[in-house]
């Protein structure tokens, strides 16, 4: 009886639980022993397609073929920034790869010290999608920050993690 009772309820489940959030998710990591700043971004394959989509003017992209993601990544080179004292930190492309659903994409830049006074400006997708939501771990020590970026937020700062 309780079998049944479970089974109906999943039939009547609102729909709303079944809705993906839409949402990337970057990570800043300062890599002592390569002395790089190393970036990931993850996106859901589907968002970076649609999104392409419309920047491009191209009704249907592939997330598989390589042109499509060197797209994508100077889409996340236009709307993705660092800062450090408010110099530009120059990342460089170092490829992407596809995981599951999720397309992700790697950069770097190759630093004398890790950054005092790091800023973060992330618009992935905010251009496109209007509830957007983006997250930034931030990690340059042995502690991380969470940075959240929605709406029209601006850039933001990770400080106090050296």
């Amino acid at each position: 009886m309780a079998g049944g009772a479970l089974g109906a309820g999943l039939l009547w489940a609102p729909p709303a639980l079944a809705h993906r959030a839409q949402t990337v998710l970057s990570t800043v990591m300062w890599n002592a022993g390569g002395s790089t700043l190393d970036v990931m971004h993850r996106l859901h394959a589907h968002d970076a397609e649609v999104c392409l989509a419309i920047k491009t003017g191209v009704a249907q992209t592939d997330m598989s073929e390589l042109r499509t993601q060197a797209q994508l990544m100077l889409y996340v080179e236009e709307t993705f920034g660092l800062t450090d004292a408010g110099k530009p930190i120059a990342l460089s492309p170092l490829g992407a790869e596809i995981q599951g659903e999720a397309v992700l994409l790697y950069q770097e830049c190759r630093l004398a010290a890790a950054p005092q006074n790091l800023a973060i400006e992330n618009r992935i997708l905010r251009d496109v999608f209007e509830n957007q939501t983006n997250l930034v771990n931030v990690k340059l020590s042995q502690r991380t920050r969470t940075l959240l970026f929605s709406g029209s937020d601006g850039v933001k700062k990770a400080e106090g993690l050296l």
